[in-house]
């Protein structure tokens, strides 16, 4: 969903998910504070970036390893990599029964249904996926 925002705070503000868009937000900054967090804007979506993918090319707005994206019914959170030949998603989907998981994203509703350790989990996973595809490009 594009929301015509100037800042991170402004775009959390206008999601109909406010309260889990900031909770999420929130969280990531402390647990992964590495990770540098942006306000991301293309022509049809507006979403805050975390990271940066090993394989980015010049000028992708979808660069992040981590994003969340405001969308009318849910609150979109985007997770790249891969684990065992599947996007990593896939290896979680026993634990987000309650949620739409597609092939990189993670549709949410409530964060009283989000186990965080999970969440940590596989966040750690695409970090340390997005390691090894840096070490596999200076090879």
């Amino acid at each position: 969903m594009h929301v015509p925002a100037h800042s991170i705070e402004e775009l959390i503000q206008a999601s109909p998910h406010q309260a889990l868009f900031e909770t999420l937000d929130h969280w990531i900054q402390l647990t992964f504070p590495a990770l540098d967090r942006r306000l991301i804007q293309s022509g049809t979506m507006t979403f805050i970036g975390y990271g940066e993918l090993a394989t980015a090319k010049e000028g992708d707005v979808y660069n992040s390893l981590i994003a969340l994206a405001p969308q009318k019914n849910y609150l979109s959170c985007y997770i790249a990599g891969e684990k065992a030949g599947e996007p990593i998603l896939r290896s979680y989907q026993a634990y987000f029964a309650k949620s739409t998981i597609g092939k990189v994203c993670l549709r949410l509703k409530n964060s009283h249904t989000i186990d965080f350790a999970i969440l940590e989990a596989i966040i750690k996973d695409s970090i340390a996926w997005n390691e090894c595809q840096k070490t596999n490009a200076k090879s």
